[in-house]
């Protein structure tokens, strides 16, 4: 429930920001991603896993997490658009794939 709206919200923030504004796709993908970021935070740990580690702790690991996601997950957009796949498919299999990973390590590391 959480990673499905947050992720809806990353997807519409990163069309809308591309398409309707005209960011670039970086700076699209970025500000989609760290906007997302914050609402799946404080959603994930306060209702999907109940955390009661340290806030510090979890907020740690989860903005490394993140900071690596977006580095990695805008490289691989942009290298998939340079190959022909449009925007929306490129950031779409992006999330599904940085959604298998992110929900292993908030489960066993993050949120433990």
């Amino acid at each position: 429930m959480v990673g499905g709206s947050t992720a809806l919200l990353e997807l519409l923030l990163f069309l809308g920001l591309r398409r309707g504004v005209g960011f670039d796709l970086a700076s699209a993908n970025i500000l989609a991603m760290g906007i997302a970021t914050g609402v799946n935070f404080l959603m994930n740990r306060n209702w999907s896993f109940r955390s009661s580690t340290r806030v510090s702790r979890s907020f740690v690991l989860y903005i490394s997490l993140i900071l690596f996601n977006m580095v990695f997950t805008t490289w691989l957009i942009a290298l998939l658009v340079s190959w022909g796949v449009s925007d929306f498919w490129a950031k779409f299999m992006m999330m599904a794939a940085a959604t298998l990973w992110n929900f292993a390590l908030y489960r066993k590391v993050i949120f433990t």
